[in-house]
């Protein structure tokens, strides 16, 4: 197992537990909370599995977390729909609340959350602290058993967004935006890009 530190900045879109949406006596939505990250269970994320660790955010939201803004899928152009009001750092997940604005956009998010149709949250983090596990038979295709394993151990937190997504960003969307973990290609470029992994595993292994 190698532990790899590094500072790039990604996303990650998970399945939120039971997301649910506050109102007040007038009828406006008030609040959102629901799971943020699962702790504990393998996903593809294209070419590797990975898997967070509990309390890998834990520092991050003790120091920063709170105010944190929630954001609609991870639009920083736009003005946030809310802000994290408290989280609840179990063995099981980060659960959330936020409160929300008053905004057009913010209400229409939570009224979609109330109906089913928003029911992932995605949070942008930095990577801090991650242990990898190589596999010696790579074969994306023949799913997880057969992939590259990384464990999240520590990141920073930098923000949550609503998505309708229901699961974890998977190999269906291209996740290739970070150097924490050298990319593997696909069509003409596949074998020159494996090469390129197995020389930094090798190199790697070599300096651990």
């Amino acid at each position: 197992m190698t532990t790899v530190g590094l500072t790039a900045s990604e996303v990650r879109t998970f399945g939120a537990l039971e997301l649910r949406a506050e109102k007040d006596a007038a009828g406006n939505y008030t609040a959102v909370s629901g799971r943020a990250v699962p702790y504990g269970e393998w996903a593809n994320i294209g070419w590797y599995a990975e898997q967070w660790a509990a309390g890998a955010l834990a520092k991050s939201i003790t120091e920063s977390a709170r105010d944190l803004p929630l954001l609609m899928f991870h639009n920083a152009q736009t003005w946030p729909i809310g802000a994290a009001d408290d989280w609840d750092d179990n063995r099981n997940g980060l659960d959330g609340h936020w409160r929300l604005t008053d905004s057009v956009e913010a209400q229409r998010a939570a009224e979609l959350a109330a109906g089913g149709y928003l029911t992932g949250l995605s949070i942008g983090f930095v990577p801090i602290r991650a242990a990898w596990e190589m596999a010696d038979d790579w074969n994306p295709d023949l799913g997880i058993d057969h992939m590259d394993r990384c464990t999240r151990q520590e990141a920073r937190l930098v923000e949550v967004s609503m998505t309708p997504t229901p699961a974890y960003a998977g190999a269906m969307v291209d996740l290739v935006r970070s150097s924490d973990r050298p990319g593997r290609s696909r069509g003409d470029r596949k074998s020159r890009e494996i090469e390129a992994w197995r020389r930094w595993v090798d190199g790697i292994r070599g300096a651990a």
